[in-house]
């Protein structure tokens, strides 16, 4: 099989033009993420469709099209226009019908939306769970922090990228701008997640303090 994509966690493969498989490295089961994805598109919010489970992997349709990640970096889509995006991908999933409470992404950044053919969707549910609505802002704004506190350069494709810290940082102001003020009550229970999270590098967890008080700051104007 071919291999799409390797994330934290899992690897996406190609299995023919219209499915992939996606499969946690680790070999855990799933079947719940399957059913959680499942409920998500059956809600009507943009997600791939869920085609079958193999174990530690699901079979999911194959979508056509960039990240927005890829497209930003491309110059083929304005941060701006971006973060309004991406703030809206967060209202329109925290206003899904959910047992449980409201339903989190928490991991709702450039690289986990494909703009496809049918628009935007968003990807790579593994940590989805209910919570407040604010969680799920800072998640998104801490991402951008940490981002832009990276010290070297990023491969994005099979480009070396060397404007990741820049472009986060207009990405966290155009996110704020386009979210309002309220996640910043929700930073310090951002950054546990990220502090427990097993996919975070030494590194990352080094500059988590930091990053918290970029994105705190971030659409505060100076004193």
């Amino acid at each position: 099989m071919e291999l799409l994509a390797a994330g934290r966690d899992a690897d996406v493969f190609a299995l023919d033009d219209d499915r992939v498989l996606r499969r946690y490295r680790n070999g855990r089961p799933a079947g719940d993420d399957a059913a959680l994805l499942t409920a998500v598109v059956d809600a009507g919010f943009p997600a791939p469709a869920v085609l079958g489970v193999d174990g530690a992997g699901i079979v999911l349709e194959r979508l056509a099209g960039p990240t927005l990640g890829e497209a930003l970096f491309a110059g083929g889509y304005d941060v701006t226009e971006a973060g309004t995006l991406l703030a809206s991908l967060h209202d329109r999933l925290h206003a899904v019908p959910w047992e449980g409470g409201t339903l989190l992404h928490l991991d709702l950044h450039p690289f986990n939306v494909i703009l496809s053919t049918r628009g935007p969707v968003v990807i790579d549910w593994t940590d989805a769970r209910p919570g407040p609505a604010g969680l799920d802002v800072a998640a998104t704004a801490l991402i951008f922090a940490l981002a832009a506190l990276e010290p070297g350069a990023a491969t994005v494709g099979e480009a070396s990228v060397d404007a990741v810290a820049p472009l986060a940082r207009d990405l966290l102001a155009a996110f704020v701008a386009a979210t309002g003020p309220e996640y910043r009550d929700h930073l310090d229970g951002a950054v546990a997640l990220r502090r427990a999270n097993p996919a975070m590098t030494r590194a990352e967890i080094g500059r988590l303090d930091e990053a918290a008080e970029l994105a705190a700051a971030a659409g505060v104007p100076p004193a």
